[in-house]
């Protein structure tokens, strides 16, 4: 049976400090990779039968402004060509990525109390692909030619989100603990997930460690 391997990107692959990735003109240089995430990939990459795909939300190409005026489809799909090229170049083999632009009217909501405007036509309450819905993973197994039952699915990530997708969706999740999820309070959330099920959701402390419930 293939493993699947589904990875968060930004706070799991690389950086997230809140500046939506894509959205200046000096995108590139934002890009940083954080620790033990390429040694982390090349273990992934060390397992036979195993396939890694990024999934991720990407709620910044709903936004409207001069802040997020760069930040279109293209370039989000251009910033994640990017840094699964880069990873390449330091040896680290991801196979694809899927992402997902929309979001729902609780975010839309949220953004508007913050006196940012939304394109509603990226409003889309209970989208498929929107975490922790399964649409993401569900086209990673697609594309390999397997539906989510025919793979041993492990989805990585910093947020409560993709360690409900895993269960959503029949897998394992392992939460990455970072400085945001901390902050939010998201390693409260998926304790309690853990306590639900125990032998499917596991913590790391960084990316390699996460890895390592891949089994």
């Amino acid at each position: 049976m293939i493993k699947l391997v589904c990875l968060d990107r930004d706070g799991t692959i690389n950086e997230d400090n809140n500046y939506f990735l894509g959205s200046s003109s000096d995108w590139k240089n934002k890009v940083k990779i954080l620790p033990r995430v390429v040694e982390g990939i090349k273990r992934l990459n060390s397992m036979p039968d195993t396939e890694i795909f990024i999934v991720t939300n990407q709620s910044g190409v709903a936004l409207l402004g001069n802040r997020f005026e760069e930040l279109t489809e293209e370039r989000m799909h251009d910033v994640n060509k990017y840094i699964l090229e880069k990873l390449t170049k330091e040896g680290a083999r991801i196979k694809g990525y899927f992402a997902c632009p929309f979001v729902d009217s609780k975010y839309a909501e949220k953004v508007v109390e913050r006196g940012w405007n939304i394109d509603p036509k990226y409003i889309q309450d209970e989208h498929p692909d929107l975490k922790p819905r399964t649409g993401l993973v569900e086209k990673c197994a697609a594309s390999l030619g397997c539906s989510l039952k025919e793979v041993s699915l492990y989805v990585i990530g910093d947020r409560c989100t993709e360690v409900q997708l895993a269960l959503n969706s029949g897998g394992i999740g392992i939460l990455v603990a970072g400085k945001k999820t901390i902050e939010l309070g998201d390693v409260e959330k998926v304790n309690k997930l853990k306590q639900d099920f125990p032998s499917r959701v596991f913590i790391a402390s960084d990316f390699l460690q996460a890895v390592k419930y891949v089994k």
